[in-house]
């Protein structure tokens, strides 16, 4: 997740955003570096949704960081 730091830096938010939809399953969408991604899911609850989103958020940030020089 996003501290208030990086926001206050002027460095694009990630963050993961929990939803659920009208039959009850839970979906998780990815914001990071400020592009979104698509929604993932359907889960059985909101825990499994964040747990999943922040997974995702934290192999896109191992990613970027394993590319830097």
């Amino acid at each position: 997740m996003t501290t208030d730091k990086e926001a206050a830096n002027g460095q694009p938010v990630s963050k993961v955003t929990v939803e659920k939809d009208r039959r009850g399953h839970y979906f998780f969408a990815l914001t990071y570096r400020g592009v979104t991604y698509p929604v993932k899911g359907p889960f059985a609850s909101s825990l499994q949704a964040a747990v999943a989103g922040q997974a995702a958020l934290k192999g896109l940030e191992a990613q970027a960081s394993g590319r830097k020089p």
